[in-house]
């Protein structure tokens, strides 16, 4: 299953700002980014 970056933040009780840092040094990346809108599912 899929959710959407603040969706998974709500969840694992981290912020989306939090989540993102983790994409950007390579701890943790989406599954996927949707081409059309750049959402980070």
């Amino acid at each position: 299953m899929q959710y959407r970056i603040g969706e998974f933040s709500k969840m694992a009780k981290v912020s989306v700002k939090t989540l993102r840092y983790y994409d950007e040094v390579g701890l943790l990346k989406p599954e996927r980014i949707d081409g059309w809108n750049k959402y980070k599912l």
